[in-house]
This record gives C-alpha cells, sequence and structure tokens, in this order.
C-alpha cells in the first residue's frame, strides 16, 4: 500500500514529522542494537535468568483492574483477571466449537426455542461451595440485565427445572444463541450478594485469588481443587503496565512473560527473537474512531462530520504511524465482519472536497487568520485521548495537524482511562473522543448497544440516535432468516457510514507476545479463550 499523504496534500506538518522521523531512525538504532543483544545467548545477568525457574506467569495489562466482577461490563484490566478466577459453561475451541466447561452436555428444541443445559457434578467454587442451576441462572441474569441488554430482548425466560437442567427459552430460533453467551463467567448466586468482589472474589476457575496491590497488581494462586485439576502454573501475576513499549522491554529484560500488543516500531525486531518468544499476529475486531458528539451543534450537520473525515488521511496513519501494521477502518461493522456491507469503502482522503462541504454549510475561510468562521465564531473543539497511549497520542497529533490546514483548530487533552471513557459512554460531555469500539462479528447485537437507545435508552456511543438506523436494527435482529438478517445489517452499515458520526479511521493488526520459559500445548494466543487456555501451560524444565 502506497503513502497517500504528500507535502503538496497536507503541507508543512507533514515535512516536520518526516525530519522527527529521522532523529526517531537514528534512536531506533540505538534501541535496536540494545534489543538485539538481549535477544542473543548472554542472559546471564538479566532477570529472565534469575526468574528462569520461577512457576510464576507474569501478565501486563495495559488498563487499570477495578472490581473482579465479571458482570460488571466494564472494559478494563479486571477482565484479564476473570478469565482465569471464574468457569464458564463452555469455551470454544482453536476451531470455534463449542466445548464443556462447567456443562456436561445440552441440547437444543427448534420447535420451543429452548435450550436445555446440564452441568458437571461435583463442582465447587473457591469457598468449597458447589456450583448450582441457581448459580448458572442468577449470573445469565446478573450479566443480561448489566450489560449484555444487546441480547437480553432475545430472551424470554431462564430458569431451573426438578431434573437439574437450566433452560433457556428464546423469543425467536437461534441454534447460534450459545456461541453469544459462553463468556458469560459463573458467579456465586444469593449466597455471594454481600461477596467483596475486590478484595475477595470468589469463582470457580482454574486460579484462586490471593492478593491485589490496588489498581496496579492482582495475583491469584492455583486452584488445587478445580475440577480439571490443578493447573501446573503455581500463580499469575498480573500487572497494570500502561505503556506498551515499556512492557516490551519488560518482556525483553525478563522482567513480565506476556506484553499484549507491541507497539509497531518494534514488529521488525521480533524475527530476531522467535526462539525466546511466542507471537500472534491478527488484526484487532474493534476499530479505532474519531467519534463526534452529535448533540453537539457544531457536529449536528452530517456534512461537516462527513467534512472532518475527508480532511484526515487514514492510510497515511497506518502506514507511518502503524508502520503498516493496521488496516483503515470502513464502517461500523468491522473489516471482516460477516455483516459488512462489501460496497461500502472507506471515506477518501480529499481535504479540498472537505472545504467545500464545510463552505456549503456556512463556514467560511479567513485568509488574515488562516481560521474557518461561522457567525463570528471559529472553528474549534478538543479531543480526548487516552493518557497512556503513545500510538493513539500520535494519531491525534496528526489529525490536529490535518485540521489545522483546514483552518480548524484543535485542543487536545489526555485522559486516564477511567475518565476517558466515562465521558463518552452513554454520556455527552465531550466535544471528540479518539476511542475503540466493537465491530459486529460473532454477534451482530453489539451494534444496537454501541449506536442506538433502544435496549437501555442511551447508546453506548455517546448517545448517538438516528430513527432510521434505530428501526433497521429492530428489523434485523427480529429477522428469523439469517441471509434477510444480513441484508438488512449490510444496509445499517451503509447508513451509519453515510452518516459518519465519527470517523472511522483503522483496525490495528496487533502482536502479542508470551515468553518460552512455558511450554503451551495449543496455538498461543490472547483472546478470551486463549486467555483461559493459559490453564494449561507448563514451565519447562532444563
Amino acid at each position: 500500500m502506497k503513502i497517500r499523504a504528500t507535502n503538496s496534500d497536507i503541507g508543512m506538518p507533514i515535512l516536520l514529522l518526516q525530519r522527527r522521523k529521522i532523529a526517531y531512525m537514528a534512536l531506533l538504532c540505538i534501541l535496536f542494537a540494545a534489543i538485539m543483544f538481549c535477544c542473543g545467548k548472554s542472559d546471564d545477568i538479566s532477570n529472565e535468568h534469575r526468574h528462569k525457574s520461577e512457576n510464576v506467569i507474569r501478565y501486563d495489562v495495559f488498563v487499570p483492574f477495578g472490581l473482579l466482577d465479571p458482570t460488571w461490563g466494564e472494559i478494563g484490566g479486571s477482565t484479564y483477571v476473570c478469565s482465569l478466577l471464574y468457569s464458564y459453561l463452555f469455551v470454544p475451541d482453536e476451531n470455534g466449537k463449542i466445548q464443556p466447561d462447567l456443562a456436561n452436555k445440552w441440547h437444543y428444541n427448534p420447535k420451543s426455542f429452548t435450550w436445555t443445559i446440564y452441568l458437571k457434578k461435583k463442582v465447587r467454587f473457591h469457598n468449597g461451595k458447589p456450583v448450582t442451576p441457581k448459580d448458572v441462572v442468577y449470573s445469565l441474569k446478573s450479566v443480561l440485565s448489566s450489560f449484555r441488554s444487546d441480547l437480553a430482548f432475545l430472551v424470554y425466560d431462564i430458569s431451573t427445572f426438578p431434573d437439574g437442567a437450566v433452560r433457556i427459552r428464546l423469543k425467536n430460533n437461534d441454534p447460534g444463541f450459545l456461541s453469544k453467551i459462553w463468556d458469560t463467567a459463573i458467579i456465586l448466586g444469593s449466597d455471594g450478594k454481600d461477596m467483596d468482589l475486590y478484595n475477595h472474589p470468589i469463582g470457580s476457575g482454574p486460579f484462586r485469588f490471593k492478593y491485589r496491590e490496588g489498581n496496579r497488581k492482582v495475583v491469584l494462586e492455583a486452584n488445587k481443587d478445580y475440577y480439571e485439576g490443578r493447573p501446573f502454573v503455581d500463580r499469575i501475576v498480573f500487572i497494570y503496565q500502561a505503556d506498551r513499549e515499556k512492557s516490551w522491554i519488560r518482556l525483553l529484560a525478563g522482567e513480565t512473560d506476556i506484553a499484549q500488543e507491541i507497539t509497531p516500531k518494534n514488529y521488525k525486531m521480533l524475527k530476531h527473537c522467535q526462539d525466546r518468544f511466542y507471537f500472534d499476529e491478527y488484526t484487532l475486531r474493534f476499530y479505532t474512531i474519531l467519534l463526534y458528539n452529535t448533540y453537539d451543534p457544531l457536529f449536528s450537520d452530517s456534512k461537516v462530520r462527513r467534512a472532518l473525515s475527508l480532511a484526515i488521511d487514514r492510510w497515511y496513519i497506518v502506514e507511518n504511524i502503524l508502520n503498516g501494521y493496521g488496516r483503515v477502518a470502513n464502517g461500523p461493522m468491522g473489516v471482516d465482519s460477516p455483516f459488512h456491507n462489501p460496497n461500502v469503502k472507506p471515506v477518501p482522503y480529499d481535504p479540498q472536497k472537505s472545504l467545500a462541504l464545510l463552505k456549503e454549510v456556512g463556514w467560511s475561510h479567513d485568509r488574515k487568520s488562516r481560521r474557518l468562521f461561522k457567525d463570528g465564531k471559529p472553528f474549534e473543539f478538543t479531543i480526548l485521548v487516552f493518557k497512556e497511549s503513545q500510538i493513539e497520542k500520535k494519531v491525534a497529533r496528526y489529525i490536529q495537524l490535518c485540521l489545522n490546514d483546514l483552518g480548524i483548530r484543535v485542543k487536545l487533552q489526555a485522559l486516564p482511562f477511567e475518565n476517558l471513557h466515562r465521558r463518552y459512554c452513554r454520556s455527552t460531555d465531550f466535544h471528540a473522543v479518539l476511542t475503540e469500539l466493537n465491530g459486529a462479528y460473532r454477534n451482530p447485537e453489539i451494534i444496537q448497544m454501541t449506536w442506538s437507545p433502544r435496549t437501555i435508552g442511551k447508546s453506548y456511543a455517546g448517545c448517538f440516535k438516528h430513527t432510521q438506523v434505530t428501526r433497521l436494527l429492530k428489523k434485523g435482529l427480529s429477522e428469523k432468516n439469517p441471509e434477510k438478517q444480513k441484508d438488512v445489517f449490510c444496509k445499517i452499515d451503509t447508513l451509519i457510514t453515510s452518516l459518519q458520526p465519527g470517523t472511522f479511521l483503522f483496525h490495528k493488526t496487533a502482536n502479542d507476545a508470551m515468553s518460552k520459559r512455558f511450554q503451551l500445548p495449543h496455538t498461543f494466543s490472547l483472546n478470551h479463550e486463549g486467555i483461559y487456555r493459559l490453564r494449561h501451560a507448563v514451565l519447562k524444565q532444563d
């Protein structure tokens, strides 16, 4: 893919970026030499050597830990911890086929739209209490009512029966429903209502809670009574490390065993470390978006939002800031989503058309100040960005330069993760925010939660609301024919993309890494099920 931007396209800001890049490359050479030394055989004085026989997996995550409550629904470091602290009814294998976990067997009645699920016997929580069908019902209802409202409206009833089964009765035929709820962690039912989910969470998973150090560290220890047998690893230590670059350096130095989403500038170095680490390269299913507050008069007109999208060269971002490790986003469904309309293409980079659109809706260019004005007011706004992410901050600065060329003044405000999330999630306390949203892959219901207020009154994406989008979502989610449902969601993809509630920027190509101190009997990955499979890791012996 060729770089789309040139000096004549976006002017002096890019020249400055290119000059900085020369200085950066010199620094990179020094860093590369240091890393090559680390990747060599002279590890005798490294932390990795000192911790070589330690049967503990150290796992860096880039968001802080909150409540260790899988029904809470907030995105954070706790998500990774919960994957090993709790158990599930079933878990997909590496081919995506559902396999038993807490559930022993299940079957579906297409006439009554009913799933019947039976549990394994003698499975217990970490406090010794048995896992019962009531706990399963409690867990499913808690999750569906709190943050999976996108699925709740599909369910007619969830109940237990005297034969020890859990029955889920649906409103419509859905043979694939279990694949949509498999990652619902099973928690203590009514007996666990007063449980301290910050300091003393209780699950039934392969590891049990040992202790934590605020929001920066959580330690789990092997559950000796785990129903599939005690894990071979003694402990897993989750460490909050917001800077992915530092996490990569920690991995090289042997200070951690797992690093997520290695920054793109380090990708070329990976081939020199194949003997020391497992790697998993993949396209993220969520995309980075510059989300606009459509309730703000500044962004209420879709022509203005489209003009901003036309002014941002996303191909340049992918090729230069992500070093080619990414794909330009094309809409709300996601680049590889089965619900994406293949006719929907990314908004092109065309700053001249952008300026023409802005003039069409009343913005005029003041030659003296080189700024855009309307009704005597300048076009200016603030973009919120995740404080701890170096990549996002670079992208935000580039967007700032692109819009500055049009005469738009943009301020950047870096916020910690919790504050950033609070400002735009079902809220309108922002102008624009650089964030990430999920595409529709496993279940299309996620689109309703993100872009429609139908389920809980406010959409996740800055309270965005559009009558036709909501109507089409209702129609698509009630459609029983899979092909017809897909057609409806393709229309939704087209409509939301045309409205440009945000500039759909890119999907990152991520690269996770894990030390080969441990042997894995499966393919390494850090998706939800991949983390759960870390229970099978075994420390290599000399």
